[in-house]
């Protein structure tokens, strides 16, 4: 990527993070921030909504866009490619933004980027696609209801097509339309540090709305653009991020001081740290991870928030059994997935992945469970989650791993469970979120005593 000086715009520093996403396969929530330190608060929440909203449709954003070129989208660079992706975002999706202000701006743009003909070939195509209005000639929904699906609620075809199988359209339509509603930012306080209201009303004096979770008790939502780290009480340790779904699992091993746990798959450290919170920092919590970068992670994590209970072990989880550990008293397996349950947090995910990961997936998902469970002290508990919505990775690796080992018997867990959630429980100790059906993250929740 060529060198330029600080955004100057947020419509600018969209471009750059989507670039870099494209080129580098990053993530956007780690590309973008670099690019609006220089940006006054409306112009990194632009930027923000802008990247996002490109990422979450983004083949419906080229479909639109080749009905008016005359050569591929593939072929053009990736700085025009993402602008015209940004135009059109904005004719398209952002009524607030004046057809005509989204081209000038975006033309205004491809000059910084780009030779003249560039710019005239963004101000070409955007117009026209301005000038189409409604009238862009999108599938049947009744003749080509699948096509209709697929770019109406912007998400691959292969996924679309899985979800209407099992589904059937009306709930895939509803499940893909969830994945583009962008979630609350949510913040899980430090209990060892401070309340939930008292977190609430740090945020609010700094001008930053916030209300504690309907759905989860104690998780804090607010509504908050830019880098975390610059939020009140951060630095200090006063909470950390945590999708609520993600929050719901560590309270459900009831983990109590003094204990030993395992958390096989840690980084970047939410559950480990939330478990060692639970557990008033007193006993020990063993953070396993494969990548010793990522378990740094994990240990900054820990030593923002003040906890001393926790140990990092470089290690693939398979290979626990040579760890040389005490047999803990309960083990979280958080397993490497698809994340298909987090598209709304991470849209990039969407384009990324293929049916052949849900091939591949659940054999490691099997083989760290079976590590975990020979480690596992007799009476232990054995947690198993992914944050995935795909039977694959979740009921089926569930059922296979207990029909393979009659040690282990469901544990329910419904009375430690928020009420609006007792209906997620789909079998006793196992409990399945949609984003579609209780406005969270998709989640598989399964959880086994050892006898």
């Amino acid at each position: 990527m060529a060198k330029h000086p600080p955004a100057r715009t947020g419509r600018e520093a969209a471009l750059r993070a989507l670039c870099r996403v494209e080129r580098d396969s990053a993530f956007l929530n780690l590309a973008l921030p670099p690019f609006l330190h220089a940006l006054e608060q409306p112009e990194r929440a632009l930027a923000q909504e802008l990247a996002t909203g490109v990422l979450r449709r983004l083949n419906t954003l080229d479909w639109s866009l080749a009905l008016f070129l005359k050569r591929p989208l593939e072929g053009l660079t990736s700085w025009i490619r993402n602008l015209l992706r940004l135009g059109a975002y904005q004719i398209i999706y952002l009524e607030r933004i004046p057809d005509h202000a989204a081209v000038d701006e975006t033309v205004r743009l491809a000059h910084r980027y780009g030779h003249r003909g560039v710019a005239g070939l963004v101000n070409a195509v955007l117009r026209r696609l301005a000038a189409a209005g409604e009238k862009l000639p999108w599938p049947d929904p009744e003749r080509q209801p699948l096509e209709y699906l697929v770019l109406q609620r912007s998400h691959p075809r292969w996924l679309m097509e899985r979800w209407s199988r099992r589904f059937g359209a009306a709930e895939a339509s509803a499940l893909g339309e969830a994945n583009n509603i962008p979630p609350p930012l949510s913040l899980r306080p430090n209990s060892l540090r401070i309340a939930p209201a008292a977190l609430i009303e740090k945020l609010s004096a700094a001008g930053i709305a916030a209300a504690e979770s309907p759905r989860l008790p104690g998780i804090v939502l607010a509504q908050a653009q830019g880098a975390v780290s610059t939020l009140p009480g951060y630095r200090e340790g006063l909470f950390s991020v945590q999708g609520e779904s993600s929050a719901l699992v560590a309270p459900l091993l009831q983990p109590q001081p003094g204990e030993q746990i395992v958390d096989l798959c840690s980084a970047p450290g939410g559950k480990s740290t939330h478990l060692a919170e639970l557990m008033g920092n007193r006993g020990i919590v063993t953070a396993v991870d494969l990548h010793p970068h990522r378990l740094r992670l994990v240990e900054r994590a820990a030593e923002r928030l003040g906890l001393t209970a926790i140990n990092t072990v470089a290690l693939d989880g398979r290979d626990i059994g040579a760890a040389g550990l005490l047999p803990p008293h309960k083990i979280l397996v958080d397993a490497p997935c698809s994340g298909l349950g987090v598209i709304r947090r991470l849209p990039e995910l969407k384009w990324r992945r293929s049916s052949a990961d849900l091939e591949s997936m659940p054999r490691l998902q099997l083989a760290l469970l079976r590590a975990a469970a020979e480690l596992l002290r007799p009476g232990g508990l054995l947690l198993y989650s992914v944050c995935t919505t795909e039977p694959e990775e979740t009921v089926a690796v569930a059922d296979a791993f207990a029909a393979a080992d009659p040690r282990f018997t469901a544990r329910p867990f419904e009375r430690f469970l928020p009420p609006g959630l007792q209906g997620a429980v789909t079998a006793p100790g196992r409990l399945f979120l949609y984003p579609h059906r209780h406005r969270l993250d998709g989640f598989f929740i399964a959880l086994w005593h050892k006898s």
